[in-house]
């Protein structure tokens, strides 16, 4: 029997930087290595994201050749017909943001089409504690697998020494991020601090903020996981904000400043009281910012993550064997 070709559908073809568009990538990247046979699946022939250093396998869509014993993975944003989709091939939803799976639903209570049910899906992998439980809530028969996403510690690292700096990534609520500024900047508590808003900017130059910052202002809003918060904290940056659900699990009060989501006065509160702390007394955040660093290197590591993908597709092939 030939071993089966993992196909990763990453659509659309795009050079936008998108978390989850590298979790794909590193996803059939740690595949690979461990003698799987893996893809991440473009349409246009020649196309790789290139925000991010990789030598990710790719296949392009009109060359592929499925096989009966291949698998195909489909995003969180599956139609309900997508169980359709190349009917007898298996697939597994590798759902990264558990609230977006219903987008392409109705309101209609006798319409109950979904992938999920589809005895051509075999599982799903979830990126957070969050999605686990979403998914097994709506779909409680369905095989599901969580993989830890690594943060990168070689990129985004612990670096003491901070500049008067703030930063946060400007496509996230930006609505509620103008707002939160904004009261900061007419109550005059931005004095001497720069503000930097993220924005298709290359990984290096992200890394390279957040290990320079004081503060990530986190805008996160019902995100399956939710990497920026995780890769600044992992850089020593004091995270504070909405952890979006998906990041509930590594957001602790301990050692980040959690907001409710939509409580833009009590979002700024914590940020101005953070500056005058910050001002004053400096050396009370600083074990703040290694303690974050610290949790996120221990509980996000790239061995976690590898057993993680490894043991949830051996048993994902070992199960569905033809």
């Amino acid at each position: 029997m030939t071993q089966p070709s993992i196909y990763f559908v990453c659509y659309p073809d795009t050079n936008v930087p998108i978390g989850g568009v590298k979790m794909l990538y590193r996803h059939v990247d740690v595949l690979n290595k461990n003698g799987f046979s893996a893809f991440i699946v473009h349409d246009d022939e020649g196309f790789r994201c290139d925000w991010f250093e990789n030598q990710t396998q790719i296949a392009y869509l009109p060359q592929i050749k499925l096989k009966a014993n291949d698998f195909f993975v489909m995003p969180e944003t599956a139609t309900p017909k997508g169980g359709n989709l190349l009917p007898g091939i298996r697939k597994v939803i590798y759902n990264q943001g558990c609230y977006n799976t219903f987008n392409e639903y109705s309101f209609d209570k006798h319409h109950l089409e979904t992938p999920y049910h589809s005895p051509d899906v075999v599982a799903v992998l979830v990126a957070s504690e969050n999605s686990f439980n979403y998914l097994n809530y709506v779909f409680p028969k369905t095989r599901l697998f969580r993989v830890h996403h690594a943060i990168d510690t070689h990129l985004f690292y612990y670096q003491p020494v901070k500049k008067k700096q703030i930063c946060w990534m400007d496509r996230k609520m930006q609505r509620d991020a103008k707002q939160v500024i904004n009261i900061l900047k007419f109550r005059n508590a931005l004095n001497g601090f720069e503000l930097i808003p993220i924005e298709n900017k290359p990984q290096t130059e992200v890394a390279q903020i957040f290990r320079e910052s004081l503060m990530f202002l986190s805008f996160c809003y019902s995100e399956g996981f939710s990497l920026p918060p995780a890769e600044a904290m992992a850089s020593g940056c004091l995270a504070v904000g909405y952890h979006g659900w998906g990041g509930k699990e590594y957001f602790l009060p301990d050692f980040s400043f959690p907001i409710d989501s939509g409580d833009i006065i009590g979002f700024a509160h914590t940020v101005e009281k953070l500056i005058a702390t910050y001002n004053t007394q400096p050396q009370l955040l600083m074990e703040k910012h290694k303690q974050s660093a610290d949790f996120i290197k221990k509980n996000y590591s790239a061995e976690q993550e590898e057993r993680d993908i490894v043991t949830a597709w051996r048993e994902i092939i070992t199960i569905n064997k033809r």
